[in-house]
Order: structure tokens, then C-alpha cells, then sequence
């Protein structure tokens, strides 16, 4: 949910500051408070439990400029009013205020690099407060918990790619909202057809996803605090591995400069974006992987929201390839993952129009099964080695694959076995 949200991050911020927090809305009602990290002052105290603030604390605040201020502001503490000194940081999407972020100073005001963070991580806290119905659309849809009708009207319609950003390997644990650890679903690849292994069922069910060492971890969670997140490059302001506000901070900070952000939610071990609006899916992936320190996968193109969980599939498999294959990376997309795409769904390359030619399907099978020996591929198939050197041409031509290329001859070579496999 969009509260959860705002709640992992503002609780990454205030444990990394070591402050008291509150988010505010326009109208002054407490959002969202830090629960573990910081003094709570009198002021705070009652307006969390009465989800307001006091009219006369208002005053007090609007006398030093915070109904108007684009800029962080010091409130100076009024002891007679119970309330300490603290700091108004106005949450700004699209040059819209959509709330305040506040912070108690009473021990003393943030150091530089902390108010630099804080001023960062409240970009991110607005986009989501702003475009909180359709980030909540999207992981809803991807759940299976509403139907591409309903969700058409928020998300929009027609063709879209899905990119997602992955924490990179070995950075550790899921932190939870809550401040406990919790693995993140390891390794799994998510297919469009709901086989087994998948985070996301084809059919919308929510079953735990199996993780390579045979253990049981969390299907897609409705807060997406269940994944790793993505720490910052140095100027995200020491986000620390693993916290949900450093992967979304990462890319909220990046899509608050976009004049038409599009939807994304913390989703498991990623940051998945919908791009269904013109964007350009490399020049965005290249920017997310430098901002956010992660690896980018990209789906191919698919007509529109029916296809959204193979698309969020491909693009979580074509994050996982970029890891295991740093020369894809840091942008791999799903159309250009040779044998990883294989490796990801095995039915994702059906040979082509090499199916319609069985003898060039024997040829190449047994080139490749002797390890590209063309005469001894000649001597077996009763072939002149003229002939087979046009029939190893053909198929070049066909599958849009080189022979003279190991990884191109691996995929081809694993898709005729698979082939094989499939066909009993």
C-alpha cells in the first residue's frame, strides 16, 4: 500500500539520521511517523495520536514561513507550547506541494551531509504521495488482486515495456519497515505462464516463490518491503544496502525529473517501472543503473496491460542476466539475452523458420554436437564439405545467429535440445 510505502521510507531516513520524523499532508494531518528512531516531543506526541496538529502550533509554524517555503526551514523550539526545535523540509512532485516532511532537532540540527539526504529522500516520499495511485495500481495488478480493466483507467493503455532495477548481488538481507531482517526471494525468475518458481502466478494466485535452495519465500508483498534495495553512488547521502528508502529514493529522485513520471513500485528485489508513455526505455535504464549502483533489465514491447506480468517477468530475468553476465549489462534487455532467455523460460526461442527445414535442424545439431567439426559433420551426414558450408550459411540466415560466435552457437545448441525435451 501507498502508507507502506511512505513508512518504509521515512523509517530508513529517520534510523540512518537518527531523528524524530513525521509526514504531514496539505492540510496538516499526520501521514506517516518514525516509530523506533528519535525524541518525541510534546506537539508530536499528540498530534500522532490525534492525527492533526494543534491550531496554535499551526500559528506557530506558519509565523516562520512554512505554509509558503519551496526550501527546508528551522522552526525554532517553543518550550510553552511543548514543541522543540525542528525541521520543515516541503514534500515537492511536479512543482505541487503535496505535504511536509518534519524532523525534531531538538539535540541539535542535522549535519550537512544528513539535511542532503533528507532533502533527497523527501523527493522520493513525495513522488509516492503523488503518484501513490498508480504506483499501488501497479502492484496490485502484478498481484493479480485487480482486473486490467480497472486498472487501464489509472495505468493507461496500450503497448508497454516494464524495466526493473535489481539490487546488486551479495548486498544482503531484506530490511523490513518494521527494522527486521528478512531474506528476499532468491534467484527466482518470474514466466508469464505461471510455472513453477514464479513470484507472480500467471493465474493472480499468491503463492510463495521457491528460492534456488529449495526454501520457501514471499510471493510479490502489497507494502514491497520484501526485497533488497539498491543503495545510493555516493550521492544518495550514505543509504545504507538493503533499505527499501535507498533503492526507491535512488529512482524516485531520478523520476522526479521527468515531466511525466511513470508508475513504479518497490516490487521484491526490484524497482519496477511501467513504461507505457513514450519514454526511452535505454536512456532511462542508463540512468537508473548509475543513480541507484544496480543492474537494469528491460522487457521486450508487449500490446498493453494483459501481458504486464510476462512483461515484469522478462524484465526481472533480463536484471538477473545483467548479474550473471556483467558484459550485458548495466542495461540488458530481455530481446537481446541469447541463451539467458533460455535459461529464463525455456519456451522464450522456438528456432524459427528453422523448424520448416529438418534436414538444415539435423545439420546444425550435429555440427554443434561434434563441436563445429565440419568435416566430421561432412564425413556423418554423407555431405560434400561445399554443401555443408552452404547449408551452415542458410542457417545463419535463418535464425539471425552466427555460428562463429560461442555464445550464439550455445543458444542454438541448448534450443535444439530443448527442442527435444519439449517434444516428450
Amino acid at each position: 500500500m501507498i502508507a507502506h510505502d511512505v513508512q518504509d521510507l521515512l523509517d530508513s531516513l529517520a534510523m540512518a539520521v537518527g531523528r524524530g520524523m513525521a509526514v504531514d499532508d496539505p492540510e496538516g494531518r499526520v501521514v506517516a511517523h518514525s516509530v523506533h528512531h528519535g525524541e518525541v516531543d510534546q506537539v508530536r506526541a499528540q498530534a500522532i495520536l490525534s492525527r492533526s496538529v494543534p491550531a496554535e502550533v499551526e500559528v506557530w509554524q506558519e509565523a516562520h514561513g512554512v505554509a509558503t517555503t519551496r526550501e527546508p526551514v528551522r522552526i525554532p523550539a517553543n518550550p510553552a507550547l511543548g514543541m522543540a526545535a525542528r525541521l520543515c523540509v516541503p514534500l515537492l512532485h511536479r512543482g505541487r506541494r503535496v505535504g511536509s516532511l518534519w524532523i525534531i532537532e531538538g539535540g541539535g540540527p542535522l549535519s550537512s551531509e544528513e539535511e542532503a539526504r533528507t532533502v533527497r529522500d523527501a523527493a522520493a516520499i513525495a513522488a509516492l504521495l503523488d503518484g501513490g495511485g498508480s504506483s499501488h495500481t501497479l502492484r496490485r495488478l502484478l498481484n493479480g488482486e485487480i482486473t486490467v480493466r480497472r486498472a487501464a483507467g489509472i495505468l493507461g493503455e496500450g503497448p508497454l515495456r516494464v524495466l526493473a532495477v535489481r539490487v546488486p548481488a551479495g548486498r544482503g538481507d531484506a530490511v523490513r519497515g518494521d527494522g527486521s531482517r528478512g531474506d528476499a526471494v532468491r534467484g527466482d525468475l518470474v514466466r508469464g505462464d505461471g510455472s513453477r518458481g514464479d513470484a507472480v502466478r500467471d493465474d493472480g494466485s499468491r503463492g510463495d516463490a521457491v528460492r534456488d535452495d529449495g526454501s520457501r519465500g514471499d510471493a510479490v508483498r502489497d507494502d514491497g518491503a520484501g526485497g533488497d534495495a539498491v543503495p545510493g553512488d555516493g550521492s544518495r547521502g550514505g543509504a545504507v544496502p538493503g533499505e527499501p528508502g535507498g533503492l526507491a529514493g535512488a529512482v524516485g529522485d531520478e523520476l522526479s525529473r521527468m515531466r511525466r513520471p511513470p508508475a513504479f513500485a518497490v516490487v521484491d528485489r526490484h524497482a519496477v517501472l511501467l513504461l507505457n508513455g513514450g519514454e526511452d526505455a535505454s536512456a532511462l535504464g542508463e540512468s537508473l543503473a548509475a543513480r541507484a549502483g544496480g543492474l537494469v533489465g528491460v522487457s521486450a514491447v508487449h500490446p498493453g496491460l494483459g501481458s504486464l506480468r510476462q512483461a515484469y517477468g522478462e524484465a526481472v530475468a533480463a536484471a538477473r542476466a545483467a548479474a550473471a553476465e556483467p558484459a550485458l549489462g548495466p542495461v540488458a534487455r530481455w530481446p537481446e539475452l541469447g541463451v539467458y532467455r533460455l535459461l529464463a523460460d525455456p519456451t522464450a526461442y522456438s528456432l524459427g523458420s528453422l523448424r520448416e527445414h529438418p534436414a538444415l535442424a539435423v545439420t546444425l545439431e550435429t555440427y554443434l554436437d561434434h563441436g563445429g567439426d565440419a568435416q566430421e559433420t561432412a564425413r556423418l551426414l554423407h555431405l560434400h564439405r561445399t554443401s555443408l558450408y552452404y547449408r551452415l550459411a542458410r542457417i545463419e540466415e535463418l535464425t539471425g545467429r552466427s555460428l562463429k560466435d560461442g555464445t550464439q552457437r550455445l543458444e542454438l545448441h541448448l534450443a535444439l535440445k530443448l527442442a527435444r525435451w519439449n517434444a516428450v
